[in-house]
């Protein structure tokens, strides 16, 4: 289980994503595999991409979506360590101010899970990846750093 008070941070230079029309598309430059998450799981990089804690993270999705609150820890749980275990994020080193988290009208939930494609990995990796990359494939979202 991840400590409620850890915040997260893109992995340097090689990691991009974004929440284009409900989905979160997140790259790592460096493999080539892309990934996505939808709904609920894109709310949640949102969140954490923001700087949230997981404990943030939790009460805000829990304030959005119609689902039991042990279940959504349960859920949050499993997605910050698959991004954690794909090397999308890592702990970060000075824990940032958190965004407000947005509260809206209950959605229906469905459990958030990532989903990983390799199949243009050879297209999409840099070869070696480019040190303190500026600029990430979406033009005017930069990479964190």
């Amino acid at each position: 289980m991840s400590d409620a008070a850890v915040r997260y941070q893109l992995r340097s230079g090689d990691v991009t994503g974004k929440v284009i029309d409900g989905e979160a598309i997140i790259m790592n430059l460096a493999t080539g595999a892309y990934y996505s998450m939808d709904g609920v799981g894109a709310a949640l990089w949102e969140l954490l991409e923001q700087g949230c804690s997981r404990e943030e993270s939790v009460s805000a999705l829990a304030e959005r979506f119609d689902v039991a609150r042990e279940m959504l820890e349960r859920d949050v749980d499993a997605v910050v360590d698959d991004l954690l275990a794909e090397e999308l994020l890592v702990v970060a080193e000075r824990p940032a101010p958190a965004a407000v988290p947005y509260v809206s009208m209950q959605a229906e939930y469905a459990t958030p899970s990532l989903q990983k494609f390799t199949d243009m990995a050879d297209l999409l990796a840099l070869d070696p990846p480019m040190p303190g990359l500026d600029e990430s494939a979406w033009g005017d979202a930069t990479v964190a750093g």
